[in-house]
């Protein structure tokens, strides 16, 4: 199944790179601006979803003379899980550098649409072990205005014990759904 996922992301990707190849302009070769928004998570296993801010620095890199990204930068993100039945929440703060690769498909000189994907990769500060998600989402920016949104599978696995109650839970992982809007303040457009 993820494969076959994948197989269609790419053949989407190449079809858009089709469509650049037509167009005749100067693509901006970075842009670098400050996000900030709200994300829902939930833990795969027994929880259910709680919503926080999120927020950070992101930057992205022309790699190829078609509009072709890598997209990073730190951000913050709270993976909040509440039980209902054992009424307890666990907070897990994040900070993590997702690397994505993204497609920036301009309709003017000024609006672009940036579907991306890639992994999330950082640190949860009260479980104390690395998190890393795969992550799907679309942008949209207008000048330097910049907004998205994008949902992180979790792909590491995690264990709660509560020692208060007795309750366990295993293999259980985050699920996130995010959006962000911010500004450019580096780069063109």
């Amino acid at each position: 199944m993820k494969t076959k996922f994948f197989a269609v992301i790419a053949f989407m990707l190449m079809g858009l790179s089709l469509n650049a190849n037509a167009q005749r302009m100067d693509y901006p070769r970075f842009h670098m601006g400050i996000r900030g928004g709200l994300s829902q998570n939930t833990d795969t296993e027994v929880g259910k979803s709680a919503y926080f801010p999120t927020g950070g620095i992101g930057m992205d890199f022309r790699l190829a003379p078609i509009p072709l990204y890598l997209e990073t930068g730190a951000y913050y993100m709270n993976k909040r899980v509440e039980w209902e039945t054992i009424n307890d929440a666990h907070d897990d703060h994040y900070a993590y550098a997702p690397l994505l690769v993204s497609y920036h498909i301009y309709i003017g000189d000024k609006f672009c649409i940036q579907p991306f994907t890639g992994i999330t990769l950082g640190y949860l500060t009260e479980s104390e072990m690395v998190e890393s998600a795969a992550r799907f989402g679309c942008g949209v920016s207008f000048g330097r205005l910049y907004a998205n949104m994008g949902v992180d599978i979790g792909a590491t696995e995690h264990e709660w014990y509560n020692y208060d109650t007795g309750f366990y839970a295993s293999d259980a992982s985050y699920n996130t759904f995010f959006m962000t809007i911010g500004f450019n303040w580096a780069g063109d457009r």
